[in-house]
């Protein structure tokens, strides 16, 4: 990205006197954080929603990452709790002990599925994180673990899975697993194989639903190892930009995936106000599960009118 245009006049010439209006989410947060951070003279409003930290390196951020799934998983035990069914099980304290139970035995034995397919540790668990990231799923992951360990099956957690991963019912997969590795080897930094296996213990202790119950300490390996370039991004990114019109940040308190406080760092580096949402998800501001978020974004965009200092909204 910072190789692209790098000749205001010339990008000026382009766009003559049009300003941008840039609505982020998620990943979208570090692309309009670069552009503020390149060309915030053309912005004329932006919104991120679900920031990424430009403070944070790779390492750290996933490890903030997995923290944040592990806390939504808790939050999910505790509601799961008062159903007499529960399949974690009554004392919420206990339930990453009862989901390992569950869990870390189809590292060794998958279960099947109506269709044919098998359903391993890595597909279960990848279907349990998919699922974390809105709170809406977490009916579906309660089902879904009550089926592996009643029926011997795992349909449920395979079908969040598949739906995460973007697989279509006919079996294709689309291209999202390929583009994020693409996106991953050109922003982020390379870890040899002694930092992989560090950060692959440190995430299981952050976020132990995740430990397989296997030996962790060796044989990792960065999946962009030999990718042929060297990643472009550099961290920190986008500090103390001051030529762009203060933009607005919505940061939801129990976002599994882009922490809260991550919204606050970055409305100190580019110059922007926080919208605190009360809520357990992944980014809301396209969702319309909020008028109040909603509305606050519109007046945002329409009129340039931000929020109040220190204004919340809940889901």
């Amino acid at each position: 990205t910072r190789n692209v245009a790098r000749d205001m006049d010339v990008l000026r010439e382009v766009l003559g006197e049009e300003k941008l209006n840039f609505m982020g989410q998620s990943y979208g947060t570090r692309l309009g954080a670069v552009y503020a951070e390149m060309f915030g003279a053309n912005v004329r409003a932006m919104m991120l929603d679900g920031v990424i930290d430009p403070a944070m390196g790779t390492a750290e951020r996933r490890i903030e990452l997995h923290a944040g799934f592990q806390r939504s998983f808790e939050k999910m035990a505790e509601s799961c709790a008062k159903q007499a069914d529960c399949p974690l099980g009554t004392d919420p304290e206990r339930a990453t002990e009862e989901f390992q139970k569950i869990m870390q035995p189809l590292a060794r034995k998958p279960v099947p599925t109506e269709g044919g397919r098998l359903v391993g540790f890595h597909q279960g668990t990848g279907g349990v994180l998919g699922g974390l990231y809105y709170s809406q799923v977490w009916p579906g992951i309660i089902e879904g673990l009550r089926q592996v360990k009643d029926e011997g099956r795992g349909d449920k957690l395979l079908q969040i899975n598949d739906a995460f991963g973007t697989r279509a019912p006919n079996g294709e997969w689309s291209n999202q697993t390929e583009a994020n590795l693409v996106v991953n080897c050109n922003d982020e930094q390379r870890l040899s194989p002694e930092e992989t296996d560090e950060l692959r213990q440190e995430i299981t202790r952050v976020n132990p639903i995740l430990d397989p119950g296997t030996d962790l300490s060796s044989g990792g390996r960065d999946a962009c190892e030999h990718w042929p370039s060297e990643p472009s991004l550099g961290f920190p990114y986008a500090q103390d930009v001051t030529d762009m019109p203060e933009a607005l940040i919505v940061s939801i308190t129990g976002d599994p995936v882009t922490p809260y406080p991550a919204g606050q760092s970055i409305a100190e580096d580019i110059g922007g106000r926080v919208l605190t949402v009360d809520g357990e998800t992944h980014t809301t501001a396209m969702s319309g599960a909020s008028e109040c978020v909603t509305d606050a974004v519109n007046g945002y965009f329409v009129s340039g009118e931000l929020p109040p200092e220190g204004a919340r909204c809940a889901l």
